[in-house]
């Protein structure tokens, strides 16, 4: 695996917000490996709860994640998580704690974040990350 899908890239594939990014997504799947975070997951299956028909888009979901295979929050990841919530905190930089956890995945993974917030993830330096929903 390469790649770790920020919750925004799944949820602009799942809607069709940017047309070509789930082509790219899945051919960049079969040939450099991507994964998702049990983060991404959960905020999500979140947001599936809040819809008018939280079954007919949780179909959806559980469809696009069966595409990949999922890497938890374990105790490799707390331990890196807590070192970027002091990095950030010290630098008064803060993100929100779903961003962290997803960016300790990644780095306990050596995984590149795809993602459409450069914003966030740029305090990180590093963190590798790639937007494609802008190529």
């Amino acid at each position: 695996m390469r790649y770790l899908l920020d919750t925004n890239i799944c949820i602009y594939c799942i809607t069709g917000r940017y047309p070509q990014l789930f082509d790219r997504v899945l051919l960049r799947h079969q040939n450099s490996g991507i994964a998702l975070s049990a983060i991404s997951k959960a905020e999500m299956y979140a947001g599936s709860y809040r819809r008018r028909s939280p079954a007919a888009y949780r179909q959806e979901q559980d469809e696009f994640f069966s595409y990949f295979p999922s890497l938890p929050f374990n105790d490799a990841a707390a331990e890196v998580y807590g070192r970027i919530h002091a990095f950030l905190r010290d630098r008064g930089q803060l993100m929100g704690v779903a961003d962290m956890q997803i960016a300790a995945i990644a780095m306990v993974n050596g995984l590149t974040v795809v993602t459409h917030d450069m914003r966030g993830f740029t305090r990180l330096p590093d963190l590798p990350f790639e937007d494609w929903a802008t190529e």
